[in-house]
């Protein structure tokens, strides 16, 4: 009886086990597809010698930030549309504030628990860092940084 109940334990954990590879799998596998859809068309239009990272953001509409090199090994951030793959942006990583200045701006004048994210973003044609933090009330905030100069653009309070 015993070996029956250890055998169901362990069929049962194995069985959990398996489901959430696959749903966790089967829930990647869209953004997997479209980011390298993106980076195919980068790399095709020499916009980017060579791609780091990229992320997906999704405001009034989604699009994939692309991270990478160009040609003369200048660092680049391409804001390209999600569905249509059309360049929306490129700046140069020099011309703005870094993650580590946009998160420590926004902990400097909030009363920052903890951040959640920073992620770069895009609206009417300006790029901004989004910065998700946590108040000391255990609120959740969204602060938006100019990413040129650090300057506030919006702030979403006590969600």
């Amino acid at each position: 009886m015993l070996n029956w109940i250890k055998f169901l334990f362990l069929f049962l954990l194995a069985l959990g086990f398996t489901i959430t590879c696959i749903v966790f799998y089967q829930a990647e596998k869209p953004f997997a597809a479209s980011e390298k859809v993106v980076k195919k068309a980068v790399l095709a239009n020499n916009v980017l010698e060579k791609v780091d990272k990229m992320d997906h953001f999704h405001g009034k509409t989604s699009w994939i930030t692309v991270y990478g090199t160009d040609k003369n090994n200048h660092e680049k951030i391409i804001f390209v549309e999600e569905k249509t793959t059309k360049i929306l942006k490129a700046v140069s990583i020099k011309d703005g504030i870094t993650k580590p200045k946009a998160t420590d701006i926004v902990k400097k004048e909030k009363n920052v628990k903890k951040v959640l994210n920073a992620s770069l973003g895009m609206e009417n044609d300006t790029p901004f860092w989004e910065v998700s933090y946590l108040d000391d009330e255990d609120f959740l905030n969204y602060a938006y940084l100019n990413f040129a100069d650090g300057k506030w653009l919006k702030r979403i309070s006590k969600l």
